[in-house]
């Protein structure tokens, strides 16, 4: 094996823990901050404080908001960091011309978004533009009627100018002890020098921003805010030396001691069994260990370290989080649990470690800390995928959306409709398209019934996990279609992964009701590739491959190659796109200073009575 190095280590309990604190002050919400070359306002969100709030305040469409910080889409946190762009440094794709301002479309921006930021209706725009039915195109200029425009007397922040000072490291200087000699923020300098990912070096010239105040408001009423490009990356490295040997460090559930008993307790005859808690552990840490071993060369090589968390044990964590090694890694796999991760995601941040999360956590986690990576994509990011396959291959059917009011996953009915929306004013395809019809259900699944068409498929969107609710419409639609008078309707429903949990639902009705769902793991076992590589797993382990081993394979195949390829995960070549055997990783910038979102996931059907990739 290649792999130079396998080290486990376990923890001792200790009756209590210390936090841990993350290395950010709140920075002044009117400060204007220079990131990527365009200017913004940090707001730190306050205890009672809404997304409505913070519009109002900076006067700052919610569009733009939203699309500066996703994360919002998922509520706001206190303490939590907002970006507002500035109006002045904003307005310079839009011009006054008469009647009309001649707006300049920017990369990605849909005909919703613009009559959001403008606060006019789209038929207003369209009737102003006539060729922008055929889709909006980059560096296109579009006119906006000014009559249509509503005014508003929103008071608007007064900005404080920032200018820079060229400071050269000295050595034992730290961010900390800058921020104070210059009397501005930690936050400020990590801004203004992107995020510093490699902290700071004897010799070293970077910015310290000097704020300056202004005696008059530098923002022009007579000019729009404009929605801005993309976030990129702050931290963008490049030359960087590759090493020998890279460490990564799983902090994983392996319940080592509770293994070992069951082995010393395990007759002859007995069949090899392993602790049930541990078993995502093990299953994934083969296939980890088998994909670095695959990548790995005679000039880099990896080193292992196996950390037990057990279960949500915040003391174990603590104390991993003090061994000598573990600020010297290059990678962080896990812990699994939301708690026992930030507390890890803290350290990260402060040691400028890469950490990946393998299982579903809120998005919350990716903010203010931009070495966090999150593997699997939220539901609300997942909404686009399935929105893409409605507008590829339904757009024309009958479309039906079930906003169940007892379901905790109602408000992506709303996403789910403004989603595809979007993705029909930017498609090129002029064909007819249907619109979405949401249905407000209690307990009358009999209403979905009276909106079933013949002559149509009857695509059914229902973000609901109730079980109960679920298991009564698949009853329902089942016994209606098997009625003389509905054997000729269709349907096809787009639900959610949950639903292959709930055993009471049988598998007739997945087939029948068409059901579709978006995951984030499916390995195709009639793949040629994926074939060969069971059939060398079983020769090497004499054992198949679960799930878990091919996902813990794709992921230490995805990060090792950019390890071995470029020598970080950051930089201007790193963290392309990757289709593995049971994932697809794409992963996007969620925020200004934030972590990664991998956006990628796949839709499945029932074919057959077995699963099948959509390919769209």
């Amino acid at each position: 094996m290649k792999i130079t190095n396998l080290i486990f280590t376990t923890v001792l309990l200790i009756s209590f823990l210390l936090p841990i604190n993350s290395c950010f002050a709140q920075s002044d919400s009117l400060e204007i901050h220079q990131i990527n070359g365009k200017s913004y306002y940090v707001h730190i969100v306050d205890k009672g404080e809404s997304l409505y709030f913070i519009h109002q305040k900076y006067n700052t469409p919610l569009e733009i908001i939203k699309a500066e910080n996703p994360s919002v889409e998922d509520g706001l946190s206190v303490g939590e960091k907002i970006f507002i762009p500035v109006k002045k440094d904003l307005s310079t794709t839009s011009t006054i011309d008469g009647n009309y301002i001649n707006h300049e479309v920017q990369k990605l921006q849909t005909l919703y978004s613009i009559a959001n930021l403008y606060q006019v209706k789209q038929q207003e725009i369209i009737a102003a533009n006539p060729e922008i039915t055929d889709g909006l195109k980059e560096g296109q200029i579009i006119k906006i009627p000014i009559s249509s425009l509503k005014n508003t007397n929103t008071e608007v922040a007064q900005p404080v100018k920032t200018e820079y000072k060229t400071h050269l490291i000295k050595q034992g200087e730290t961010v900390y002890s800058l921020s104070k000699i210059y009397h501005t923020t930690v936050d400020s300098i990590l801004l203004s020098n992107g995020g510093l990912p490699q902290g700071l070096k004897i010799g070293q010239s970077i910015n310290i921003p000097i704020k300056i105040k202004v005696s008059e408001s530098v923002v022009d009423h007579q000019k729009l805010p404009i929605s801005i490009n993309n976030i990129q990356p702050s931290g963008i490295v490049t030359n960087v030396a590759k090493k020998a040997e890279y460490t990564i460090g799983l902090l994983l559930p392996f319940y080592i001691d509770e293994n070992a008993e069951m082995t010393q307790q395990r007759n002859v005859l007995e069949e090899k069994t392993i602790y049930p808690k541990s078993k995502f552990a093990i299953e994934f840490y083969k296939g980890f260990l088998l994909a670095l071993d695959s990548i790995s060369t005679d000039e880099s090589k990896f080193k292992v370290y196996v950390y037990d968390t057990k279960g949500d044990d915040s003391t174990r964590i603590y104390n991993i989080l003090l061994k000598p090694e573990f600020k010297k890694l290059d990678l962080i796999i896990g812990p699994l649990f939301y708690d026992n991760f930030n507390d890890v995601a803290d350290f990260a941040l402060q040691n400028h470690i890469p950490l990946v999360s393998p299982v579903k956590q809120s998005n919350k986690t990716l903010l203010g800390n931009e070495y966090v990576f999150k593997v699997v994509p939220s539901k609300s990011t997942s909404i686009k995928q399935i929105c893409t396959l409605i507008v590829d291959s339904f757009k024309t059917e009958n479309l039906l959306a079930i906003e169940y009011e007892k379901a905790k996953e109602k408000a992506l009915v709303e996403l789910y409709v403004k989603t595809y929306n979007n993705l029909l004013l930017i498609a090129k395809d002029t064909t007819l398209y249907s619109s979405i019809k949401t249905l407000k259900i209690n307990y009358n699944i009999a209403d979905v019934v009276s909106n079933l068409k013949r002559d149509k498929n009857n695509v059914i969107f229902v973000p609901a996990t109730e079980q109960t609710f679920i298991t009564n419409l698949f009853n329902f639609l089942s016994t209606t279609l098997n009625k003389r008078e509905y054997q000729d309707y269709r349907v096809t429903l787009i639900g959610l992964e949950e639903w292959m949990k709930f055993e009471n639902i049988d598998l007739d009705y997945f087939q029948q009701l068409n059901v579709h769902y978006c995951t984030e793991r499916f390995v195709d076992y009639n793949d040629s590739i994926t074939a060969l590589f069971i059939k060398n797993y079983i020769k090497k382990t004499e054992t198949y491959p679960s799930q878990n081993t091919f996902f813990g394979f794709d992921l230490a195949y995805f990060f090792g190659s950019n390890f071995i390829n470029y020598g970080t995960l950051f930089s201007e070549a790193s963290l392309g796109y990757y289709k593995g055997m049971s994932i697809q990783l794409n992963f996007m910038k969620t925020g200004v200073e934030s972590g990664y979102e991998n956006i990628n996931s796949n839709m499945v059907r029932f074919n057959n009575y077995t699963l099948e990739k959509i390919n769209h």
